[in-house]
């Protein structure tokens, strides 16, 4: 039997009738292997027992400490535990405490594994064990109504699994893997995770120790290794997602960390769909508006180097000044204009509508009371205005179907074309390469340890991208197409 195999044999076995709790057993047996003190947290009934029982059950021939709260007669360094056992932690009882540090102090055993009833942040604070406890296993309050039934239709004890004797992991083979595992190498799309949580990290003040990170990537490196892998896999560090850390605060910059290292991640192999839809919005905006334009030259005024076309129009008894761009002639895009003190109105709105016509509606109570009146205040957005159409005036022509004017536009005309060719082929390969992406990280769904919730998500949000940009990509090919049929 090779060793995915049986690796993926004894998790099944340890997490019969573990409902809701199978994905903490599965960390919590990795943070065994990988040798990092973990705090099972739990109300009471909520399966902390059931969790430490299946935890010992995965290994055979080890030498185990439980320790409560009366029992305190700590292993000698001469013959340390494997693993050590703290249940019903208590932070206010410092005999407690002082025998916890002293295991961690005197290495008096390999694994410390506390578990209690007190929260996390509260507990691991008031010991003063916060930045020791690397691991926190935060167990459900309660069952979801979809679990109910598989828990009450299950009517074994949780206390009473047999693991096949062939399945346990012996002290001999966790030494030789721990080696091994050590060995497995970070892979370079794993650090874009790893770097972008350390840098939100230390954005918000969130200490991490070295020890820490080594742990928490040999967790990663075990994952991997129980994969069959070499090499880590970015699935591996999934779990970063989880709230593993005591403090709320450390847990949202982690989080935050986590899903910007995937944003970078992602953008790694495709453009950003926000962007890129920004970016393809304004090339068919441009190509239209170029394509609409003649070869006119109109009568304008300079504003921060860009020409600007005067209109005077009366509201409200009140003669108003209103500058708008030149830019935008050709245009049907809504915009607001300028006023006279050369600030933006959004009072008013401007619409070229294809062609050197702007239609300008104005909001309505402006309409009424005058753009001047003092009782013409807007707290609001302008999204929470209502306009209404106030007048169609045309754009003053200096002189039609100008030679350098027609040239101008053509020469612009072709300079979209070819961005819009060049934006075309990039969509095409992000598609290309999310496909190929999607198609390489659906191999890691059998892995002995992938938690399918996060896992899950992260394909959903590969195959969200492809939408978009496919998406994004047939609104440009179709510009591309009128360009070329209307050229």
């Amino acid at each position: 039997m090779v060793l995915t195999e049986r690796i993926e044999k004894l998790i099944k076995e340890l997490s019969k009738g573990l409902v809701e709790r199978e994905s903490i057993l599965r960390l919590g047996f990795l943070a065994v292997i990988a040798e990092q003190p973990t705090y099972i947290y739990g109300r009471a009934g909520s399966g902390k027992r059931a969790i430490i029982d299946r935890l010992t059950k995965a290994f055979k021939d080890l030498n185990i400490s439980y320790f409560g709260k009366r029992s305190f007669n700590l292993p000698a360094q001469e013959t340390p535990a494997d693993i050590a056992f703290f249940t019903t932690f208590d932070s206010n009882y410092p005999p407690m405490i002082n025998a916890v540090q002293a295991m961690m102090n005197e290495n008096l055993s390999r694994v410390l594994i506390l578990s209690g009833r007190t929260r996390p942040d509260i507990a691991l604070s008031e010991s003063g064990l916060y930045d020791s406890i690397h691991i926190i296993l935060s167990l459900p309050a309660s069952i979801s109504p979809n679990a109910l039934e598989e828990l009450l239709s299950n009517r074994g004890d949780l206390y009473q699994i047999t693991v096949p004797p062939d399945l346990p992991v012996t002290k001999e083979e966790w030494r030789s893997w721990s080696k091994e595992i050590d060995d497995v190498k970070i892979s370079e799309d794993s650090f874009i995770i790893l770097k972008s949580i350390a840098a939100e990290c230390e954005k918000e003040g969130v200490y991490i120790s070295a020890k820490r990170w080594r742990g928490l990537s040999k967790i990663a490196r075990a994952e991997a290794f129980f994969s069959g892998r070499k090499e880590t896999n970015i699935t591996d560090f999934l779990f970063f997602n989880n709230d593993l850390w005591g403090k709320k605060a450390s847990n949202e910059a982690i989080r935050s960390g986590f899903d910007k290292g995937m944003q970078n991640y992602f953008t790694k192999y495709a453009a950003n769909p926000d962007e890129f839809k920004l970016a393809a919005a304004n090339l068919i905006e441009e190509a239209e508006r170029i394509k609409n334009a003649t070869g006119d030259v109109y009568r304008t005024t300079k504003i921060n180097e860009e020409d600007y076309i005067r209109y005077t129009i009366t509201v409200a008894g009140e003669l108003i000044t209103l500058y708008v761009p030149a830019s935008k002639i050709g245009s049907k895009e809504d915009f607001a204009p300028l006023n006279e003190l050369k600030h933006t109105e959004n009072r008013v709105r401007c619409n070229f509508m294809g062609g050197n016509v702007c239609k300008v509606s104005i909001d309505i109570q402006t309409k009424h009371t005058g753009m001047r009146a003092s009782t013409n205040t807007f707290s609001g957005t302008t999204a929470s205005r209502t306009f209404e159409e106030f007048a169609k005036l045309p754009a003053e022509v200096l002189k039609s179907n100008d030679p350098e004017t027609i040239m101008r536009n053509k020469v612009k005309l072709e300079s979209i074309k070819a961005r819009i060719l060049e934006t075309v082929e990039q969509s095409a390969q992000s598609l290309k390469n999310l496909k190929a992406l999607y198609n390489e990280q659906s191999r890691y769904q059998s892995d002995p340890f992938i938690d399918m919730v996060p896992y899950k998500n992260f394909m959903d949000s590969i195959a969200k991208r492809f939408k978009e940009l496919g998406e994004i990509g047939k609104d440009l090919q179709k510009a591309d197409s009128f360009l070329k049929e209307n050229a």
